[in-house]
């Protein structure tokens, strides 16, 4: 995969995320369903790393791919938490 795939897959995630977490600032409702969403998205991904070999294979990419698109994943997670608490 390349660089210019990740970074693209990067600036649309923090336009997601950021997006949630503004909608989630806008009622106390949509609160808590981004916050269920981002933590069935937080368990996804604790499941991709652990299943990650099962997981390449069925995808059929390699190994350092699918962990390169997981720390990605992780950045936007970050990046999403920060915008999610301080709305």
């Amino acid at each position: 995969m390349r660089a210019m795939y990740l970074a693209n897959y990067f600036i649309a995630g923090c336009i997601a995320s950021s997006l949630l977490g503004w909608v989630a600032s806008l009622h106390p409702m949509s609160f808590r369903a981004i916050a269920f969403l981002l933590a069935a998205l937080g368990i996804i991904w604790a499941s991709a790393w652990l299943l990650d070999y099962s997981l390449s294979q069925f995808l059929k990419i390699s190994i350092q791919q699918l962990q390169a698109v997981l720390v990605g994943v992780l950045a936007v997670l970050i990046v999403g938490l920060g915008v999610f608490l301080c709305s």
